[in-house]
């Protein structure tokens, strides 16, 4: 099974291109070599870019410039799985990374091995660094998680055999909603709980200014699926 992943990335105030390299050697890193590399960029500098132009010498991948689509993580990863071509799509944010040189390989057994599942999730931990791992999260799946309560964690703990996109509408709760609507179409997850990737914990990430829209956000997701 081939595997997409899927990657939003940004400047990030002078260190998208830094987060982005982490990444990409993570994935340099997998035992697993059967995937492309989808990178939708809004950078308003050309760093990304000229480091893409190194790392494709190394893997497979298409990189879209994005820099005139709106500028939201939603939008951005919405154009990156638009143009992804494999079997399993990997979301993963582009400050983000992978722990586990196995990881790809592990996804696609399992979803071999569940041939009915569309999506899966798996565990993670927090860090601010590299070098500095904390906060293990096992992930589990609840009816109202559509409300805030994310006990899953980012969209990069998740694959999916579907093309499901983010909701545009949403900011802060666009992980949540996206969760919901995947059960509620397509049931329960695969879940595997061993950590496979880090969350990272920056102060310049882009939620960090959205706090003030979560009410409006809970709101408009009660629309969609009830309290």
């Amino acid at each position: 099974m081939k595997i997409s992943i899927a990657i939003p990335t940004y400047e990030c105030h002078g260190f998208g291109w830094l987060y982005l390299s982490e990444l990409l050697n993570s994935i340099h890193k997998q035992n697993y070599k059967n995937y492309e590399v989808v990178i939708s960029d809004q950078s308003t500098d050309d760093n990304i870019e000229n480091l893409i132009k190194y790392y494709c010498n190394f893997m497979e991948i298409k990189y879209l410039n994005s820099k005139q689509t709106e500028r939201k993580i939603s939008s951005n990863m919405n154009n990156a799985i638009k143009n992804c071509t494999g079997d399993i799509i990997k979301y993963m944010c582009g400050d983000d990374f992978f722990i586990d040189d196995t990881a790809l390989d592990r996804i696609q057994l399992h979803f071999k091995a569940n041939t009915d599942a569309k999506w899966l999730i798996m565990g993670s931990v927090h860090c601010h660094s590299i070098h500095s791992m904390h906060t293990r999260i096992v992930p589990f799946y609840h009816d109202k998680i559509h409300l805030g309560g994310n006990t899953i964690s980012s969209p990069s703990v998740i694959a999916t055999t579907v093309k499901e996109h983010l909701d545009e509408k949403l900011s802060m709760l666009v992980d949540c909603e996206l969760y919901k609507r995947l059960y509620v179409k397509y049931g329960k997850p695969i879940i595997m709980q061993e950590p496979l990737v880090c969350n990272r914990i920056h102060p310049n990430q882009q939620q960090n200014s959205l706090q003030h829209v979560i009410e409006q956000e809970r709101e408009y997701c009660i629309s969609l699926y009830g309290e």
